[in-house]
């Protein structure tokens, strides 16, 4: 894809009215609705062989049907780094996994789908923009339809950053992929354009976070599930990301401060899920002394337990307002990560 310099210009432009629009946005909810346990579906990090794409097809996928769970949220890396990100590939997986729950598979992407695409030992190789300017043609072109109680809203420029209300709790996906956040081994795009973007996208994610919560306390949610791809503890470098050093640093350093930080105000129980790395695990002190409110799950996949989590919610349980088990397997995460 060509994208020439003067559109970096037109990124400044319009991330100044982003933050005008976002910064006036609001949702309203006239209903409060009460605390009431419930569970959803969980998944990333799969098919990445012919034999989890059957155990995909074969057993996940009629359990998830067969269940009575409201919704799946799909956390990224829907094919191996391996795999050449053809249309066609990109639009099989696609349409693979929103078929797991027909319009209700909340999907956010992986360093995978779209960043890795340009890898040398691909046989057929691409620009990581280009790939995802296809993934959100491909994936947002359309909001979802859900029910109006459900709130449901996506953050302009960026529509994979998506937030919904259900049974009082308030879901966000924040757009955070591994590889650095797409910060290192830019192959076939330019770089510093890339890093523009990158910081850009940096930026939205950190006011769409700050959304979430705001709008978690103005409708008085009992509690806040954020979902990502990147395991923000995994990172090979200790400085922090910034404008001015923008390689070669934690480019999830900041994003895991402000979770913390926006956790601790809250007070209310809070959930940061991704997929990613393995082992499939909860970490229940993710938030530290300050947030221990904040847990951590690590989902499945990724070459581990290739299967679905069931995420249990139940506020009113102060000690574990959050509960895991595999789908078809009923196996619990380990206890740390």
């Amino acid at each position: 894809m060509q994208i020439s310099f003067s559109f970096k210009a037109q990124i400044v432009l319009l991330w100044t009215l982003l933050m005008f629009l976002l910064t006036a946005a609001t949702t309203t909810a006239e209903e409060v609705r009460t605390a009431e346990p419930f569970s959803f579906l969980a998944n990333s990090d799969m098919p990445y062989s012919s034999k989890e794409d059957y155990i995909l097809k074969q057993r996940t996928k009629p359990a998830i049907k067969s269940s009575t769970l409201p919704f799946v949220i799909f956390m990224g890396d829907f094919k191996n780094s391996a795999l050449p990100c053809t249309a066609a590939l990109l639009t099989e997986r696609r349409n693979q996994i929103m078929a797991l729950h027909p319009g209700r598979v909340f999907y956010t992407p992986g360093d995978n789908d779209w960043t890795d695409c340009d890898r040398t030992e691909i046989i057929q190789r691409f620009s990581e923009l280009d790939r995802l300017d296809f993934l959100r043609h491909l994936f947002y072109d359309a909001p979802m339809s859900l029910p109006p109680e459900w709130l449901y809203a996506r953050q302009a420029l960026f529509p994979e950053n998506m937030r919904w209300v259900y049974k009082n709790t308030l879901f966000a996906t924040v757009h955070l992929v591994s590889t650095n956040n797409g910060r290192e081994e830019i192959l076939l795009s330019d770089v510093d354009l890339t890093l523009t973007l990158t910081d850009a996208r940096d930026r939205a994610n950190y006011v769409w976070l700050s959304q979430a919560f705001i709008e978690a306390e103005k409708i008085g949610v009992n509690a806040v599930v954020i979902a990502t791809q990147a395991d923000v503890t995994h990172s090979k470098y200790k400085p922090r990301c910034t404008e001015e050093r923008r390689q070669e640093c934690d480019a999830f350093a900041g994003f895991s401060l402000h979770l913390r930080f926006l956790s601790a105000k809250f007070k209310k129980p809070v959930l940061l899920m991704h997929g990613d790395t393995y082992p499939y695990c909860l970490d229940r002190g993710f938030g530290g002394a300050a947030a221990p409110n904040l847990w951590r799950f690590n989902s499945t996949g990724d070459y581990g337990l290739i299967d679905a989590a069931v995420v249990s919610v139940d506020p009113s349980n102060i000690s574990a307002p959050f509960d895991f088990t595999s789908l078809t397997e009923n196996r619990p995460p380990a206890p740390s990560c």
